[in-house]
C-alpha cells in the first residue's frame, strides 16, 4: 500500500508541482531553516525560552532520528526498493524515521508551545515539509509517520528539559 501512495505521488512528476514542493523539501534540509530561526529566537529576550526549547528539540530529534532509530531499522529508500520510482531529490541514509520530519515537528511544536501564533505558522511549514518527502518519493509514510512521532516526543521532551533549566536558574537568582 505505501509504494501504491509513493507511485500516485510519482506519476504526479513532471508538472508545475515539482519546484514547489522541491523548494518545501529543501527547506528542512539539514534542520538549517530550524536552527536558523532557532538561533535568531535566542537573540531576543521574549524569545529565548522558544529558541532554547527549539534547539533543544532538534538535538533530541538528531539523536533519536539519525543516530539511533536511523541505523537502528535500517530501512531502505522507497527508490532503492523498487527502481520504478523517480525520486526528485537525493537521499543517502537509511529511511525511518524521516529526519526533515522529525526536526521539522520537534522544532515547529517546541515554538508552538512557548508562542502560539509564530508555531502555528511554523507547524504549517512543518507539515509541508514532512508531507514533501512523500511527494518527492525519498520516503514511505510510515517514515514520515515515525517522523512525526519522534518530532513529538522531541518536543515534549524539550520543554522539560527547558522547564528544568530555567527552573534551576531562577532558584540561584533568589539565593
Amino acid at each position: 500500500m505505501e509504494l501504491d501512495i509513493l507511485h500516485f505521488f510519482a506519476d504526479l512528476h513532471g508538472t508545475f508541482f515539482d519546484k514547489i514542493v522541491l523548494f518545501i523539501t529543501h527547506l528542512g534540509d539539514a534542520g538549517l531553516i530550524w536552527i536558523a530561526l532557532a538561533l535568531f529566537l535566542l537573540c531576543f529576550k521574549k524569545y529565548r525560552k522558544s529558541g532554547a526549547g527549539m534547539t533543544v528539540a532538534l538535538l533530541f530529534s538528531l539523536l533519536f532520528t539519525n543516530i539511533v532509530l536511523k541505523n537502528l531499522v535500517a530501512r531502505q529508500r522507497p527508490f532503492d526498493a523498487d527502481p520504478t520510482l523517480h525520486n526528485l531529490t537525493q537521499a543517502h541514509d537509511f529511511s525511518f524515521p524521516s529526519g526533515h520530519t522529525s526536526a521539522s515537528i520537534a522544532a515547529a511544536l517546541s515554538l508552538l508551545y512557548y508562542h502560539k501564533r509564530e508555531g502555528i505558522i511554523a507547524l504549517v511549514v512543518a507539515i509541508l515539509i514532512s508531507i514533501s518527502r512523500i511527494y518527492v518519493c525519498v520516503h514511505y509514510p510510515t517514515d514520515v509517520l515515525g517522523g512525526v512521532i519522534v518530532g513529538i516526543v522531541s518536543a515534549v521532551l524539550s520543554v522539560i528539559v527547558v522547564k528544568l533549566i530555567s527552573d534551576k536558574m531562577k532558584g540561584k537568582e533568589n539565593v
